[in-house]
């Protein structure tokens, strides 16, 4: 018999730190994984023991219905809070404020009722302000920062501090989280511009002692595996930091990298903190201008030469943790750098999507939301057009069908449609298409029926959801989504009713 495996609700499953979570507990838990993106965008494959529920965390009543689902099946062990909001331009943003406090508040809300054996957070070091010079941030440090991000973990923190009444809760403040691909925005910026012919390749700002502390991707699964691990054993509510001691500053990445890339280090060229800020405000104004601005914001000069060190002895005692030395930034760098040399296009790809800032638009969570809400409009809209469509010959097979059957059988191909939207994984809806297609060749239909149906009910799907306003700058998206997965279906019908043989 086998061992039943414990269950976990994760949030944020489609962020970085959420694929690589996945990656690593698969194997050991059922895990619900909560996310914006459906499963195909956000490049994780599909497994046996992950449960991809495509959702909004901020809204209740969905978030209520799947909780209900997921509870159906049986105790949740643990909670993983990852799902966050974070934009480069580090200007308010409401959707701060409605995923990080209100997402976080009824994710404990629900949790609540779950009664996990234990609830984990996650927050930043970057949330607290930067040490004097020759201090550090440890685990009893606030959060008080007072950018938007930073404001918005401050509060998140002090609900898991609230609810940890009821059940155990862990927060765990994570460093600068890189995997040997890179896939941490800044890094990358700095390790493209360092090793290009660009003119500001070899141009630090200020003495190039901005530092902060970076923790490789493998590194905090350890720590996240070592708090499920000893639940029992740990504090109701405590606080954790993910990070080596100390920082790693920009002229030791560039050294370190320069030597590495060329085969020798480079003199730096170092930039005095007035100048870097003129010219920070110039390039990013002037880019803005033409539509497209520098990664670089005139707000990140305020850091130029500040040091965000760690003290995490306390996390590393009570827990038994400790950063492995061959993962630590300095060390891995040659594997990043391999991988640029090496493999460019999958380098850049994956660092592509890990630059780009996260937004509040979630096209196929909000798509798979409103076809749920107009189900049955649509479908009897899709239903008169067939069943009642002048031209007797065009559906002369579906008009002699029972009424009800045939609206049974348009729910079937809608909710199939749901779930491709949901997922991004066309195969259902082709693998239908090829049954459909064997079925309605037998019963004598014509191929043109079949595929005239698929085209009306895909045309009437997207005439409603253009017309809704918060689809309406996806109507590239719709097409593509909608109108592509219907044309493999057509495709798949012609291939059965064109082929000699009927299986």
């Amino acid at each position: 018999m086998k061992p039943v495996l414990p269950k976990i609700i994760l949030t944020g499953a489609s962020g970085f730190v959420g694929r690589h979570f996945i990656e690593y507990f698969k194997n050991d838990y059922i895990i619900y994984a909560l996310a914006r993106k459906n499963q195909q965008r956000a490049r994780v494959p599909i497994h046996k023991n992950v449960k991809w529920i495509l959702i909004d965390i901020a809204d209740e009543n969905s978030l209520s219905k799947e909780i209900q689902n997921i509870s159906s099946n049986g105790p949740i062990d643990f909670v993983v809070h990852l799902a966050g909001f974070y934009n480069f331009d580090n200007k308010p943003d409401p959707e701060y404020e409605r995923t990080n406090v209100l997402g976080t508040e009824l994710i404990l809300k629900y949790s609540k009722k779950l009664n996990p054996k234990r609830f984990l957070f996650s927050s930043s070091v970057a949330a607290c302000n930067f040490p004097k010079q020759g201090g550090a941030i440890d685990e009893k440090t606030s959060v008080d920062a007072d950018f938007p991000y930073a404001v918005t973990k401050r509060k998140a923190e002090q609900l898991v501090k609230d609810y940890s009444k009821y059940f155990p809760c862990s927060i765990i403040r994570f460093a600068a989280v890189f995997s040997d691909w890179c896939e941490y925005g800044p890094l990358y910026m700095f390790l493209q511009t360092w090793f290009s012919r660009s003119w500001n390749s070899r141009i630090l700002g200020g003495k190039g002692e901005s530092a902060v502390p970076y923790i490789h991707q493998k590194c905090l699964n350890q720590l996240l595996e070592i708090i499920l691990n000893k639940t029992d054993s740990l504090p109701q509510i405590d606080t954790y930091i993910a990070s080596p001691n100390g920082s790693t500053s920009h002229l030791e990445l560039y050294n370190t990298g320069t030597k590495l890339f060329y085969g020798k280090q480079k003199p730096s060229f170092n930039m005095p903190k007035l100048i870097s800020r003129i010219g920070v405000r110039i390039l990013y104004y002037l880019g803005k201008m033409i539509g497209k601005p520098p990664f670089e914001r005139p707000w990140m000069t305020d850091y130029i030469d500040l040091k965000l060190d760690i003290d995490a002895n306390y996390t590393m005692d009570t827990l038994g943790w400790s950063p492995k030395p061959r993962r630590l930034i300095e060390r891995r760098l040659l594997y990043l750098i391999e991988h640029m040399r090496t493999l460019p296009i999958e380098w850049h790809t994956k660092n592509q999507v890990a630059l780009k800032a996260k937004t509040s638009d979630r096209p196929n969570l909000l798509i798979s939301n409103c076809l749920t809400e107009h189900q049955n409009d649509i479908v009897d809209e899709i239903f008169a057009k067939i069943f009642y469509n002048k031209d007797k010959e065009l559906f002369i097979h579906y008009q002699h069908m029972n009424a009800d059957y045939l609206i049974w059988y348009l729910n079937l191909i809608f909710n199939l449609i749901i779930t491709s939207v949901r997922t991004g994984n066309r195969l259902s809806l082709v693998n239908y298409a090829h049954s459909l297609a064997v079925m309605r060749k037998r019963e004598g239909f014509m191929v043109s029926e079949v595929t005239n149906a698929l085209q009306i009910i895909s045309e009437t799907i997207i005439n409603k959801l253009i017309n809704q306003p918060d689809l309406k700058k996806f109507e590239g998206l719709l097409r593509d989504t909608i109108g592509l997965s219907t044309q493999i279906m057509v495709d798949e019908v012609q291939d059965i009713f064109e082929s000699n043989t009927i299986i």
